[in-house]
């Protein structure tokens, strides 16, 4: 059985001894808004392969670029939403979700993403998340 790359199934510990980190860190991760896991019933935390590579790519932005949480969250707010989701531009002014903020969707503590459309782990602008360290300004701008 193939574990798909949006399927939550590692642990807090599990996760954050794959990315090498502490689990503090993880969870600073988490509170910045930079990634969404999965909590189970219990409350607990399950982490899928995009939530690590989203880490990853955090952690690559950090130590290589020299970004901090905020510039982070504010490169992952350019992600055009609409143009992933193919949204009509008729349907713009009634989403739920606030568009060009310095956040991405995902990260606000109303959850307005899930409210929209369902969980983050299935969602494709989460999911193209983990490769915003690829994307130039001009991907973004002509999305």
């Amino acid at each position: 059985m193939r574990i798909t790359d949006s399927e939550p199934v590692f642990s807090i510990g599990s996760a954050a001894r794959k990315l090498q980190i502490a689990i503090p860190t993880l969870r600073l991760y988490e509170k910045e808004g930079l990634i969404c896991p999965m909590r189970t019933s219990t409350h607990r935390r399950l982490y899928s392969l995009n939530d690590l590579r989203i880490v990853e790519t955090a952690q690559h932005l950090i130590h290589e670029d020299g970004l901090n949480f905020a510039g982070i969250r504010r490169l992952m707010a350019f992600l055009p939403c609409w143009k992933i989701r193919g949204c009509e531009p008729n349907l713009y002014p009634a989403c739920k979700v606030p568009c060009a903020t310095d956040s991405p969707c995902w990260s606000s503590g109303l959850a307005l993403w899930r409210k929209c459309d369902g969980d983050c782990q299935t969602c494709p602008v989460y999911k193209m998340a983990s490769q915003i360290g690829d994307l130039s300004i001009l991907d973004l701008i002509s999305a």
